[in-house]
């Protein structure tokens, strides 16, 4: 599979082998788009996020660093486009998504020297209420923003 999607970099894929694409998608280096984000702002549901606390961009996907990080390099990946649950995302979104994930992944996997990696979803409201729950947040307290760019300028030499 990795092999196909490097093959295809720059080409066209038609639509036939999209199954829920409605048109042709052309595959396309996620780096070319990532010094893009020097001013840009992005919104993760109902809250504004600097451009300082992001460190990867495309053009449906960014990851930024994490306001209350369990570990080193637990950060979020996030489509620009706000849906309400995962499966609104087009097939094209849903592909940038992954593949971003994947590249943030492996950059800070190895920038740790971690031994693995995890990747979850965030559903919707119903999983933010069962955190709450739990209190998987009290015990983490809010970082600065320049705690958080300061994080975030290191991540993003990783990808220059």
């Amino acid at each position: 599979m990795q092999t196909v999607l490097v093959s295809c970099i720059g080409k066209k894929i038609p639509r036939w082998f999209l199954p829920h694409s409605s048109k042709s998608l052309r595959i396309r280096p996620i780096w070319s788009s990532s010094i893009k984000m020097a001013a840009e702002d992005y919104t993760f549901g109902p809250y504004k996020i600097h451009h300082t606390e992001v460190f990867y961009s495309t053009h449906l996907s960014y990851a930024m660093v994490n306001l209350r990080p369990l570990l080193p390099g637990h950060v979020l990946v996030c489509p620009k486009r706000e849906v309400k649950r995962f499966v609104d995302l087009t097939a094209d979104e849903t592909s940038d998504l992954w593949l971003t994930a994947q590249k943030v992944g492996k950059q800070l996997e190895s920038y740790h020297k971690a031994s693995s990696l995890t990747l979850a979803i965030q559903m919707d409201e119903k999983e933010k209420e069962l955190k709450q729950k739990l209190d998987l947040d009290k015990e983490r307290k809010d970082r600065t923003l320049e705690e958080m760019s300061q994080e975030a300028d290191e991540y993003r030499k990783l990808f220059v």
